[in-house]
């Protein structure tokens, strides 16, 4: 672990990383704890809460710790528990909340000195949910400025860091909450996506983050906060986790004119279904682009692994261009319709904020238009991909995780562009076509967390979900 200037002693009690935590590493070891009553939800949440302040000036990971109103939830928890009554499924569970969803009452800064001191008075359906199943606020996590960069920075504070090596970056913009997994704080998050911010992180990290179907997750308030991409979905240690975390979530809501209609499956029960044989394509690259061959490699390692599971495994790729021009060109554009009129306060800014916001708005309306018909055709490209082949794998990132701040111009001898476009070029398709893909861990390079993507047709979740979980118990994850 580097020490980039922090005591030794830090290193050192970060090294076997809260063992306490590990003790209960999912939710279901931690809700049996409180079941047999080894552990009370209020020893709990104090012990989460004692780590993240120890732990925290190291990893950055939290912009707002609600240590306050945590406490007073996990008393409200042992009430119930002393009850009675029935337990909800999420009960006693501490969480993180990027903070880019806003919470009532609890500061929500997007990452922005705008917004440094804001107390919005709703809370995301996203997280309301998750809140009515039981689940207990710790913190609010830490995101690049509206979550607009590959790497989780800010003016608020120090960058976030990787668990798993703190010279490391944690990618972006869900940085702050798949650290805070990573580290054993929560065993769940939440991150937020337009063009890869849920699995990025996850791989760079490694665990296990889902960005699903477009809005099966509704999206209220700011529905319409790049509508076309914008997605929530869950970081956890595990896939029972994070189906359990949809089981909550996932569901028509009105609010939201994306919201996804129709049936919803029980994503837990689905996991101990059997794994139907499967057409899987699996692929290097998409588009011909740079990629490590250590990344490369743990693809081909899994589709081995899928294959020798007797599942009928093709090398094949979706016909599509690079996607980073078209989610670059749609970002700029929506961002500055969202957000421009802050061009007032650029002084507030981060100057890679301002900059985006000065491109959308010298954005003409042929070149927006012209993104969106590409859009279009890829999203089609992909639909036809997936009459063939039930998932595809891909690259999690073209590299693994990298120093912070140093993102790499070259990959694999080839020139990139030295952000996220170049980092994590694959994770942005599931964005602009609306399908959902995992980021699931796939060993290590040396010390570094590999991830591999799992994508799947649009509403193929709890297959993704299934096909996860089977690479877990095939014993791909390290």
């Amino acid at each position: 672990m580097g020490n980039l200037g922090f005591s030794s002693a830090m290193n050192a009690r970060l090294e076997p990383l809260m063992s306490e935590l590990q003790a209960f590493p999912t939710i279901g070891a931690l809700q049996r704890a409180y079941r047999t009553g080894q552990l009370s939800p209020a020893e709990w949440i104090s012990i989460v809460l004692r780590e993240i302040s120890f732990s925290d000036p190291s990893l950055n990971a939290f912009i707002t710790v609600t240590e306050e109103s945590a406490l007073a939830a996990s008393r409200q928890a042992e009430r119930h528990l002393q009850s009675g009554m029935p337990l909800p499924p999420l009960f006693g569970v501490p969480i993180a909340v990027k903070d880019a969803e806003v919470t009532a009452g609890i500061r929500t800064t997007f990452g922005s000195r705008v917004f440094a001191e804001h107390f919005p008075q709703e809370t995301t359906l996203h997280v309301q949910r998750l809140l009515d199943a039981g689940a207990i606020i710790v913190g609010k996590t830490n995101t690049p400025e509206f979550t607009l960069l590959g790497e989780t920075c800010n003016a608020l504070g120090p960058d976030c860091r990787n668990p798993v090596d703190i010279a490391l970056t944690t990618g972006g913009s869900s940085g702050g909450s798949a650290a805070a997994v990573a580290a054993g704080l929560v065993p769940l998050a939440t991150g937020t996506d337009t063009a890869g911010s849920i699995t990025i992180p996850a791989a760079f990290c490694g665990v296990f983050g889902l960005k699903p179907t477009h809005r099966l997750i509704p999206v209220w308030p700011n529905w319409d906060d790049w509508p076309q991409l914008y997605n929530v979905g869950p970081i956890t240690r595990s896939v029972e986790d994070a189906a359990l975390a949809l089981n909550v979530t996932a569901g028509f809501d009105a609010r939201d004119p994306y919201s996804r209609r129709g049936s919803v499956p029980n994503f837990v029960t689905a996991l101990d279904a059997p794994l139907p044989k499967l057409k899987i394509a699996w692929t290097p690259t998409i588009a011909n682009q740079p990629v490590d061959p250590v990344c490369s490699a743990a693809v081909a390692a899994m589709a081995e692994t899928f294959s020798r599971l007797g599942h009928e495994v093709v090398l094949a790729s979706p016909d599509v261009e690079p996607a980073g021009v078209i989610a670059e060109d749609i970002g700029a554009a929506e961002e500055y319709r969202v957000r421009g009129h802050l061009l007032a306060q650029r002084e507030l800014l981060y100057p890679d904020t301002a900059a985006l916001y000065d491109a959308g708005r010298a954005m003409d309306a042929s070149r927006y238009a012209n993104a969106l018909v590409r859009k279009q055709l890829m999203t089609h490209r992909f639909n036809l991909f997936f009459d063939s082949y039930d998932l595809l794998l891909a690259p999690a990132s073209a590299t693994p995780a990298f120093p912070v701040r140093q993102a790499p111009s070259m990959i694999d001898g080839r020139p990139v562009q030295p952000d996220w476009v170049g980092f994590a070029p694959f994770n942005m398709y599931a964005s602009l076509v609306g399908c959902p893909v995992a980021s699931v861990p796939a060993g290590k390079a040396g010390r570094l967390p590999l991830g591999v993507l799992i994508f799947g047709a649009r509403g193929a979740d709890a297959l993704v979900l299934q096909a996860s979980e089977a690479t877990r118990r095939a014993g791909c994850w390290g």
